[in-house]
């Protein structure tokens, strides 16, 4: 097969695109594959992880206010169309698998024009700007929410889930984590994440409250981001709980693994590896995500009761402490709180996403031997 990946700009995006990455390999060793992204993005990176050529695009993301830049956006929109024409003339891709983000948007565009069959999946509760362009003559529009919000034709959608790589799926168990990670077997661990860059106003609340608890109470792993993560660890160094502070957590599935409770954004990503590893959290949606997907996100867990939802506004050091407190002296709830995550959760996502890809390009295989006959 020939497969080419579009999307990016956050891990909410890259993190499915990887988990089908993973699937489609173990299902055809001799697929062949290409990423499209915004040089230097988060993509990018990804691509390089897992040893998917990168061909790169130079778009921006729209702005939402009229600005002279708007005409630079636009020209820059135009040239990136023109560069995946070239790619997709190249590469001969059988299938364009679109996960959103701005950057997604000229490759599924040009795919559509060009008669090359389109999947567009969709990690929010509520249907992004790329998405919403491209859905009408997408050839399958892949949802992780049954009531997901904004237009699109019902005949092509199909609800999946949202896919996580495998380690979120056979992650080590709890103990076995906090063995590798130098944690202590028997106190509370929170794990506290701002998303793939940081999250500033959680950043300046956990500040507070590494120092808010005694020794004996409990340990966090905190993922502060590259930015501020070296000041952070000046914060924590006298903080009385035993804290790390990471810039980048490489193994989240073991971090997740080791923790009682986790505090974090309500990125999509995120949120669907809290529900396939069944964990209790405290969601801080980013208020200034795209149409206010995140705090969707955080509400269909906090309605399931999976989640305990902070607006980032009210997100203080005194105000997290004690949502923290309270949630750790409450075992049975935090137990609850994790079950009610589970059925939320959907761990054949990445199958069933990859089965669609293969079901299109070999049907397509399928009537062109028809055609050509014996």
């Amino acid at each position: 097969m020939r497969i080419m990946i579009t999307g990016g700009g956050t891990g909410g995006h890259t993190s499915p695109a990887a988990a089908v990455i993973e699937e489609l390999r173990r299902r055809d060793p001799r697929l062949l594959m290409q990423w499209v992204g915004k040089k230097g993005g988060m993509e990018e990176r990804v691509a390089g992880r897992y040893s998917v050529p990168f061909r790169s695009i130079p778009v921006e993301g729209w702005t939402r206010s009229k600005s002279p830049r708007m005409l630079l956006t636009a020209l820059k929109l135009a040239w990136s169309v023109f560069r995946v024409w070239f790619y997709l003339k190249v590469f001969r891709p059988q299938l364009v698998f679109g996960v959103g983000g701005y950057v997604s948007l000229p490759a599924v565009w040009a795919a559509q024009r060009m008669g090359i069959h389109t999947v567009l999946h969709e990690q929010n509760k509520r249907l992004g700007l790329a998405n919403r362009v491209c859905a009408n003559k997408a050839t399958q529009v892949l949802l992780s929410f049954p009531d997901t919000v904004g237009a699109f034709p019902a005949e092509k959608a199909a609800v999946v889930g949202n896919p996580v790589r495998a380690a979120f799926l056979t992650p080590p168990e709890q103990a076995q984590a906090r063995e590798a990670l130098g944690l202590s077997p028997d106190m509370p661990v929170v794990l506290v994440i701002g998303g793939s860059q940081g999250a500033r106003r959680i950043n300046e609340a956990m500040s507070e409250v590494v120092h808010a608890f005694a020794h004996d109470e409990v340990q966090f792993i905190w993922g502060a981001g590259k930015q501020e993560a070296i000041q952070m660890r000046l914060r924590a160094e006298k903080a009385s709980a035993p804290t790390q502070v990471h810039a980048f957590i490489e193994d989240m599935a073991a971090a997740c693994a080791a923790a009682d409770l986790i505090v974090s954004r309500a990125g999509a990503s995120t949120t669907a590896e809290l529900a396939v590893m069944g964990k209790p959290s405290i969601l801080i949606p980013f208020p200034y995500a795209a149409d206010n997907h995140q705090e969707h996100n955080a509400r269909a867990f906090e309605s399931a009761g999976a989640a305990v939802v902070l607006l980032d506004k009210d997100c203080t050091g005194e105000r997290l402490g004690e949502l923290l407190r309270q949630l750790l002296s409450e075992p049975s709830r935090l137990a609850a709180m994790g079950d009610a995550a589970k059925p939320l959760a959907r761990p054949e996502a990445a199958e069933a996403i990859a089965e669609r890809i293969i079901e299109l390009v070999y049907a397509d295989a399928d009537e062109q031997s028809v055609k050509n006959g014996p």
